[in-house]
């Protein structure tokens, strides 16, 4: 360093030197990344693609000719009042459900958050619901919400009626929609819990000292901060929750009278019940469908600077 305290202009420091992969290394990465494009093509993609051929023909599993009958089945779909009742259910049926699961699932993420006694302890046990077999879920809550079950144990306890959850509409869907919060707000709280610890502590240092309290800075800091985190949770539990039919198969079986038959139950029951796959192909694309518009509505809800 010289006497004006700066470096002189032939004295850089020593530069990182970029590596250029060759030709055999750039083939390399090709080769390692073939098995895996390899899965999503034939697992993903090509299905999907296929799906949608389908959707444009009257196949159906009992016949094999199939013949080209363009959008036949999705202005078919419109008329259809159980495609319309499985388009309403599977609504509610989410939108309950993610709002359940994101609350509960940011609360128990501030709560566990902090520095409380057997902070590990408790996120393991809160953590289990989310690794119980699939299958095992709706076996359980049908125990649970027998009418001699535990749930309306709870009810009589407190002075409320008893009901008949799983044997009438409105029981029916209400039942699904506590079945899958349980399940899914312990992975919501996962990632919040993620998110909530890459927020740097300084920031709130900084905030206690301004004399902001609790509330101010969840929602000047915390709140604005979470955005990547709610579109990942938002994004994530629209995806689960709508393509999700073996609670439904299993606890109700799409009733009393098709009032808890889901989109994609109603995709199942149509496609290898019913043996109508273009049908049921077509109610699978509108499910995409549905799916990537809520995508990019999030998108653009929780878009960021950044």
């Amino acid at each position: 360093m010289t006497g004006g305290g700066t470096w002189p202009a032939n004295r850089r420091g020593p530069r990182m030197r970029r590596r250029s992969l060759g030709p055999a290394q750039s083939w390399w990465g090709v080769v390692f990344t073939l098995p895996m494009l390899g899965l999503l093509v034939g697992f993903k993609f090509w299905p999907m693609a296929y799906a949608g051929w389908l959707s444009l023909t009257d196949a159906n599993l009992s016949e094999p000719a199939r013949h080209f009958i363009g959008t036949h089945n999705y202005t078919r779909l419109i008329r259809d009042t159980a495609f319309v009742g499985a388009l309403e259910t599977t609504g509610r049926y989410v939108g309950e459900t993610i709002a359940i699961s994101i609350v509960l699932g940011l609360g128990l993420a501030l709560l566990l958050n902090q520095n409380v006694p057997a902070r590990g302890l408790f996120r393991t046990l809160i953590f289990l619901p989310a690794v119980v077999p699939i299958i095992v879920v709706p076996i359980l809550w049908q125990f649970l919400f027998n009418p001699y079950g535990l749930i309306n144990d709870a009810l009589k306890s407190v002075g409320l009626p008893p009901m008949n959850w799983l044997l009438s509409a409105q029981g029916a869907v209400a039942a699904l929609v506590i079945a899958t919060a349980w399940r899914l707000t312990p992975l919501c709280m996962v990632i919040y819990l993620a998110g909530l610890q890459s927020i740097p502590m300084e920031l709130y240092d900084a905030a206690k000292v301004d004399g902001a309290g609790v509330t101010r800075r969840f929602r000047s800091i915390t709140l604005p901060l979470l955005k990547p985190t709610f579109l990942v949770v938002v994004v994530f539990a629209i995806t689960l929750t709508v393509q999700n039919f073996v609670l439904a198969l299993v606890m109700t079986g799409g009733g009393p009278d098709s009032a808890s038959t889901t989109l994609s139950l109603f995709v199942y029951q149509t496609g290898f019940l019913g043996f109508r796959m273009g049908y049921a192909s077509a109610a699978a694309i509108v499910m995409l469908l549905i799916i990537v518009v809520f995508t990019m509505i999030n998108l653009r809800v929780f878009r960021t600077d950044e």
